[in-house]
């Protein structure tokens, strides 16, 4: 009976890992659809303003997937400087559509996620590494 329950588990454990290869990976599209629509519910967006800021996230994440497609033929230091330059420039674009209150809250946003990041970063160090096994 043992036996017959642990291979009913491998059984199980093996189709849910193989589903989870399955993730088809998201179209640009997609990811700036997303972003937007997180953007417009934070911010309030106004209708006006959600295809122009759809059409600058898409720009951004077209031309982050190109530089990921160069990933190897690039420096660690110049995809680095390559993808904040990307990211400053979708910024300001952004602040162009954005009214001042809804800058205010997207640079709060931006803040946070920036804190956030520097909280994983800093928990990560921290933590020691496991010590080898002799």
């Amino acid at each position: 009976m043992k036996k017959l329950m642990l291979m009913i588990a491998l059984v199980a454990g093996l189709g849910l890992y193989a589903k989870a290869q399955d993730k088809a990976p998201k179209t640009p599209e997609l990811k700036a659809a997303k972003q937007t629509k997180v953007l417009a519910k934070q911010l309030g967006l106004t209708n006006s303003q959600i295809p122009q800021v759809n059409a600058v996230l898409l720009a951004q994440v077209n031309s982050q997937d190109s530089l990921k497609a160069l990933k190897g033929t690039n420096d660690k230091k110049e995809q680095r400087y390559s993808h904040k330059l990307i990211h400053d420039q979708t910024q300001a674009k952004l602040n162009a559509i954005l009214t001042p209150e809804q800058q205010t809250k997207f640079a709060a946003l931006v803040q946070a996620k920036k804190e956030k990041r520097m909280a994983v970063k800093k928990s990560s160090a921290a933590t020691p590494a496991p010590a080898p096994q002799n």
